[in-house]
């Protein structure tokens, strides 16, 4: 499916004029953390959020408005975390969950509530293997199915994970690897079919590592973000080959994130794995994104992230106001609330123009 229907000046001069005089707000949601936005590790004795790298993996639920959180602190933790607050609400069963370098590692949600977990696959001969719980409800009771487990095509898999759809029609992304010779990443059904196909040598992708091995987000159901730093390849895929459409410039350090549309608006929001500094892009022309507003709720001294892992994850959005959910391995997890502000005169504007933006919007994201 061709996503670039339309130049990417074109995109610049139509949502020029539709962002005129927005501005944006980004601040903590104060009924999370105690009330700063901010869950520090080991905060009030929590035992599964740690300063040891032992967290890597965050979604959110939107079934439910919960989070779900994978931990390796102590054993395989799935955790439910309430969406408002942070507080714990319990953990899935986790029996018969084994193999892996990790066992668990990242945690993907789809549309209809499910939960699927991946463990962490470091050799081109030790299976992927993604875990399924139908629900949040169920899996406080009841052990996961194997959703997959198979080899993926790749040297090193699950450091980055994504899903998107429901049911049947779920699948997932995955990639890992910093010793590449091309930029890979593997896609599959979620349906115990081990079916997946490998995207191996992306055409005009990093040779020296891999785009795709440390954040995934899906736009659709045949394009997805790939990031590992410095460049977000928007990447269209179908049958056995994939190609870059467009690449969104990051900082090198900006590495988890997702994306969303607020208000027909694609957003991109980005998590720099050194400082905790969390950055939203309005990517309506993805070759030149435009920074809406950036924070952190973090205070403080950080442990170092080395590894640069993390999650981020848009959760509810209501109007023009988001929330977002940010999480850097060692640093804890954050919770703020993005809002698009217009100004009055914006909406006699909005009126003739935005079935026009939201085309144009429309068809990037397809």
């Amino acid at each position: 499916m061709n996503k670039r229907i339309l130049a990417a000046s074109v995109l610049t001069a139509v949502l020029g004029v539709a962002a005129h005089g927005q501005t944006y707000t980004l601040t903590p949601l104060t009924s999370f953390g105690g009330g700063d936005g901010w869950l520090a590790p080991t905060e009030g004795g929590i035992s599964y959020l740690t300063t040891g790298t032992t967290e890597r993996g965050l979604a959110y639920n939107g079934v439910t408005g919960n989070l779900v959180l994978v931990s390796r602190a102590g054993g395989n933790n799935i955790k439910v975390l309430d969406g408002d607050s942070g507080a714990d609400l319990g953990s899935l069963n986790a029996t018969g969950i084994s193999g892996g370098t990790f066992p668990v590692n990242m945690v993907g949600v789809s549309d209809d509530g499910a939960i699927y977990v991946g463990n962490l696959s470091t050799a081109a001969n030790a299976n992927f293997k993604v875990y399924k719980w139908t629900s949040e409800a169920d899996g406080l009771t009841t052990a996961p199915t194997v959703a997959y487990d198979a080899l993926s095509g790749l040297a090193r898999t699950g450091d980055s994970f994504a899903v998107q759809g429901a049911g049947a029609s779920a699948q997932f992304a995955a990639a890992g690897t910093s010793a590449t010779s091309a930029s890979s990443f593997a896609v599959g059904p979620l349906n115990a079919s081990n079916a997946s196909v490998s995207y191996l040598s992306v055409p005009t992708t990093s040779t020296g590592s891999n785009d795709y091995r440390l954040s995934l987000a899906f736009l659709d159901g045949d394009t997805l973000i790939g990031n590992q730093g410095a460049n977000g390849r928007v990447t269209d895929f179908n049958g056995s080959t994939a190609s870059v459409a467009y690449t969104i410039p990051l900082g090198a350090a900006q590495r988890a994130l997702d994306y969303t549309i607020i208000g027909g608006t694609p957003y991109l929001a980005v998590l720099d794995s050194n400082s905790s500094l969390l950055s939203i892009y309005d990517v309506s022309n993805p070759t030149s994104p435009s920074l809406a507003a950036s924070g952190t709720t973090t205070t403080g001294p950080l442990t170092s992230n080395g590894n640069g892992t993390g999650s981020v994850a848009w959760g509810d959005i209501t109007g023009n106001t988001a929330t977002v959910y940010a999480m850097n391995s060692s640093q804890g997890i954050q919770a703020m609330t993005f809002t698009v502000v217009p100004e009055p005169e914006e909406y006699a504007m909005m009126a003739a123009g935005s079935l026009i933006a939201f085309g144009v919007w429309r068809r990037f994201r397809r």
